[in-house]
């Protein structure tokens, strides 16, 4: 289960990389999935380092 920073709150990191980043839309929107997982997430570009 994972568990947010208590210093960071709702900016704690949901996921650990690397990524792959499987699809990218206009908008500057991405899908993108962990190297040892199926689970796909939808990201604003913005917010991509």
């Amino acid at each position: 289960m994972d568990q947010k920073s208590r210093y960071r709150g709702k900016w704690s990191y949901n996921w650990e990389g690397p990524f792959i980043v499987e699809k990218v839309y206009s908008g500057n929107a991405y899908v993108i999935r962990e190297l040892n997982s199926n689970a796909s997430k939808v990201m604003n570009g913005k917010y991509l380092k």
